[in-house]
């Protein structure tokens, strides 16, 4: 999918891509704090643009952005390119995790897991995590549910976005029932010049259940903490309804 984030970078923000990660980063380092975490070593898995970053910047935290797309990178480190940040960059597969200079006390990720392919896949990133993290410290990350996907792939066709000076996005969403699969792919018609540029992505979601990520994280070595809705509310598997789930863990 790297290709297809080539398209989808320079206007990633401004469609609102990076929405979630930005309103819910603050949040959630308040709701880990509570849970009385402590550190200053942070990765960022999946940083795209920078949008969690960009809050975690403003405070004394050494930080470590990872993202597979070399343009999503490129616009993160722009938008970041004060020298005076504690930030590093590194292109790479989170499936394939691996880090310089020691453990960390907190790994988030956003908006990303939903793309891993298959179960398998998942646990191999929750393995990798495990192995970067200290003891007793945090994995905080987020996945949108079976519910959560179906509604997105049932959704149809959506002008996404539309400045008629400059940028128009079409977004048509699809859903494979048998695969539990959200496709969305996005048309994007973008100002050059005297003319417009038309250029195509696609970006596929994968559902997994609930209770099998969690199991998974225990199997990798981690202890759930807490299960919460996008509002931070206690999610219980199997009674709570919700489109999105945050996982919030440590490692044993």
């Amino acid at each position: 999918m790297p290709g297809d984030y080539a398209v989808l970078a320079p206007i990633y923000d401004e469609i609102g891509m990076a929405e979630f990660a930005r309103r819910i980063t603050p949040r959630l380092i308040d709701f880990a704090q509570h849970l009385d975490w402590l550190g200053r070593r942070i990765v960022v898995l999946g940083c795209g643009t920078g949008a969690s970053i960009e809050y975690l910047s403003q405070y004394p935290y050494t930080i470590t952005g990872i993202d597979n797309s070399p343009e999503m990178l490129e616009l993160a480190k722009r938008k970041l390119s004060d020298p005076g940040l504690s930030l590093r960059w590194q292109q790479l597969d989170i499936r394939e995790l691996n880090l310089q200079g020691g453990l960390v006390d907190l790994v988030l990720t956003l908006n990303t897991l939903n793309e891993m392919n298959s179960l398998r896949e998942l646990e191999t990133v929750f393995g990798a995590v495990q192995r970067v993290l200290e003891s007793e410290k945090l994995f905080i990350f987020d996945m949108m549910t079976v519910q959560g996907l179906t509604e997105a792939g049932m959704a149809g066709d959506d002008l996404l976005y539309d400045a008629p000076a400059s940028l128009s996005v079409v977004a048509t969403n699809e859903y494979d029932h048998e695969r539990q699969m959200q496709t969305t792919h996005y048309l994007v018609f973008q100002r050059q010049g005297e003319g417009w540029q038309r250029k195509e992505a696609r970006r596929v979601l994968r559902a997994f259940p609930v209770q099998a990520i969690g199991s998974l994280l225990q199997r990798a070595g981690f202890t759930i903490r807490r299960i919460l809705d996008e509002n931070l509310e206690i999610y219980e598997p199997g009674v709570s309804r919700a489109g999105r789930v945050i996982f919030i863990a440590s490692k044993q």
